[in-house]
């Protein structure tokens, strides 16, 4: 009997169900024998609540980010209490049971906090299952932290030392990386893909604010069309499409040096034709960059995780977070005209990229499985 896999997101942003899909081609290309299956749970069994969830979650970081920020930050070193655990349960995964009991699968991953924790309660009613959750991002929020989980892996030591710390033992921790897409295991020639995606070859800024089109990219990339004479940039405003139809519709950015993206399935592309990335840090946006040698600026992180994402990669030399808009002409000059912080970012980036290995997680997954 062949074995099977379950690998359970959230439909909240968009990495979380990339680094699953990331996951399911490691997996499949070290043994396609196992049979992996993805499903975003909240979406599947409770849509309207889990769409109400991602509104709520969008108005905040919009219009209050201090109170998401505190929200966030509130007990962020501890666990979930018993009656928080009920309450997603409760919203999102009443009748996971059904899931799992039609799927019966020989290990059950999660890589969101929320079906880690109804998973973790099922596992104290007596469910047995292995339970593997993989944390996409450079930081460690107490909602990730179950007893119950058998086996975290993990993007850097630095994220293990966290989990330590809140009482995880070191023998439940895999240093993997995050997993990500074969697309951006290898570089192409950035000459053939600009010709490819129909773009100049010149000097490139790729702009992107995750798939929920956050991140402050409007007044980002009206302060960059100042250069679009010089360079050219690509705007993606992800699943935001009013952002997108404010964009086309504006006159100042029908120029041939300027491209605007919704959301796109090949974003490796675009990444490898570009010369810089300015985003939010979203951790596998982060990491699909840094394993391209892609140099990262940093504007506007969403309060919480990805304010904790942003200390890491700066403290680490990874990236460099812009402060102030007024601040990108000179950007563009120490880029394009006075490239030297942009290699310093490369060499970073080169060591960086030595410290992993792409099929790390499902390397992991498919001998544990074993």
């Amino acid at each position: 009997m062949n074995k099977k896999i379950l690998i359970l997101s959230e439909a909240i942003g968009n990495g979380h169900t990339k680094a699953a899909e990331g996951l399911m081609q490691g997996i499949l290309h070290l043994d396609p024998s196992i049979h992996t299956q993805i499903v975003e749970v909240g979406h599947t069994l409770h849509p309207f609540t889990s769409k109400l969830l991602v509104n709520s979650y969008l108005k905040m970081v919009t219009l209050s980010p201090s109170l998401w920020r505190n929200l966030y930050r509130y007990k962020q070193d501890k666990p979930l209490s018993d009656w928080k655990k009920t309450v997603i349960y409760q919203l999102f995964h009443r009748q996971i049971e059904g899931i799992i009991e039609k799927e019966k699968p020989h290990l059950i991953i999660c890589t969101h906090p929320f079906t880690s924790s109804s998973l973790s309660r099922l596992k104290r009613q007596g469910y047995p299952f292995t339970l593997c959750t993989i944390i996409t991002d450079f930081h460690v929020h107490g909602a990730w932290i179950h007893s119950e989980v058998d086996v975290y892996l993990v993007s850097s030591e630095d994220v293990s030392n966290q989990l330590i710390k809140m009482g995880i033992p070191k023998h439940r921790l895999k240093v993997t990386g995050m997993p990500i897409s074969s697309n951006f295991w290898t570089r192409k020639n950035k000459q053939e893909i600009r010709k490819k995606l129909k773009l100049k070859n010149i000097s490139t800024v790729l702009i992107m604010g995750g798939g929920l089109g956050l991140g402050g990219i409007q007044q980002l990339a009206y302060e960059l069309l100042k250069w679009k004479e010089k360079i050219q940039v690509i705007i993606c405003t992800g699943k935001n499409q009013k952002l997108r139809r404010i964009f086309s519709k504006d006159e100042m950015f029908h120029h041939p040096h300027v491209h605007i993206l919704g959301f796109v399935e090949q974003i490796d592309e675009w990444m490898e034709a570009a010369d810089l990335l300015i985003t939010k840090p979203g951790g596998l946006t982060c990491f699909e960059a840094l394993s391209k040698g892609l140099p990262l600026y940093i504007y506007q992180p969403i309060p919480g995780h990805e304010e904790s994402n942003c200390d890491y990669l700066v403290k680490n030399h990874l990236a460099i977070r812009i402060n102030d808009l007024n601040n990108i002409h000179d950007l563009i000059q120490k880029s394009f005209i006075f490239p030297t912080e942009i290699e310093l970012l490369r060499d970073k980036m080169r060591e960086f990229q030595q410290t992993f290995n792409p099929l790390a997680s499902a390397g992991f997954i498919v001998n544990l499985i074993r």
